[in-house]
Parts: structure tokens; C-alpha cells; sequence
């Protein structure tokens, strides 16, 4: 994927290859995280629209919150592999390197959902604030939380990666 980016940016006035590469990381960074999010509404979404919700009754709405769940873990995972190969390019040589990196990402994510689901319960639920609003702004503040944890604390570059 990465060398059909930098075949496109090659075809790119100067001014926007010297952008792109003096940002890079970042770009990569958001263009995977959209790819990531086509993951999320595919992995949920198609699960509901088979459903026969007629048929479930009360048990819909916990199918559906497995839905969610379902599709969290399976947007998560992919941005793992895409931040870890091509975002952050991992240098990670063992599997506990491999492992301690993923079970980080993981933990970073959970901790940037619960992130979420306050500021949800605070700005929308107990403040009722527009929630088209909160949760824009929630999502840049994730976005960025979710770069910093991950460039900070999963893909930091160590002497004993190796």
C-alpha cells in the first residue's frame, strides 16, 4: 500500500512531495486511520443489516452492543497492523517485543474508549450538549491521544527491540 502512496506523491507538484514527506508519519497516520474506520462501519454494520431483528425481539439489543464489540476489536487490530508495519514502522524483532507492543496498543485503546464514552456521558448524556458536536471534537481529542500513545509508548524506538 505504501509504494502505491509513494508512486501517487511522486506524481505530485514539488511542493506537495516536500509536505508529504516532512509529514509523513502523521499522513499515514490519518490516511490508516480512515482505512480503520471503513473497517469499523463494515465489520458492524454488516452484521445488523443481516440481522432479522423482527425475529431477535429484546435480544437485539444486546446483539447489537456485540456488534459493536466485535467491530472495535477488529478496527483496533487492523490499526495495530497498520501503525505497527507502516505508520510507525516497528523495528520490534522478538515476539515479546511483538506482544508487550500489541497488548500497549490494546491498552492505549481501551484507554482512549473510556475516554470517549466520559466525555460522551458528561457532555451529552448529563450536559446535553449537541452530540454531533461532542462527539467531533471527542474523536480529534482520540485522534490525537491515540497518535501519542501510540508514538510515545507502542512504537517507541528502544536499544532492545532487537
Amino acid at each position: 500500500m505504501n509504494r502505491l502512496i509513494l508512486w501517487f506523491v511522486g506524481l505530485m507538484p514539488k511542493k506537495i512531495q516536500s509536505f508529504y514527506f516532512k509529514h509523513e508519519e502523521v499522513l499515514l497516520y490519518i490516511f490508516y486511520g480512515g482505512l480503520t474506520t471503513v473497517v469499523s462501519f463494515i465489520t458492524k454494520l454488516v452484521p445488523l443489516y443481516l440481522a432479522n431483528k423482527e425475529a431477535m425481539g429484546d435480544f437485539y439489543t444486546v446483539y447489537s452492543a456485540g456488534c459493536a464489540v466485535f467491530s472495535w476489536i477488529c478496527a483496533v487490530t487492523f490499526a495495530f497492523f497498520t501503525n505497527r508495519a507502516y505508520v510507525f514502522k516497528s523495528t520490534a524483532k522478538t515476539r515479546k517485543a511483538f506482544w508487550m507492543e500489541f497488548i500497549n496498543f490494546y491498552i492505549g485503546r481501551l484507554a482512549s474508549l473510556g475516554i470517549d464514552t466520559l466525555l460522551t456521558a458528561v457532555f451529552i448524556g448529563w450536559l446535553r450538549w449537541s452530540a454531533f458536536w461532542v462527539t467531533l471534537a471527542a474523536q480529534i481529542i482520540i485522534l490525537i491521544i491515540n497518535y501519542v500513545i501510540s508514538k510515545v509508548f507502542v512504537f517507541k524506538e528502544t536499544e532492545n527491540k532487537s
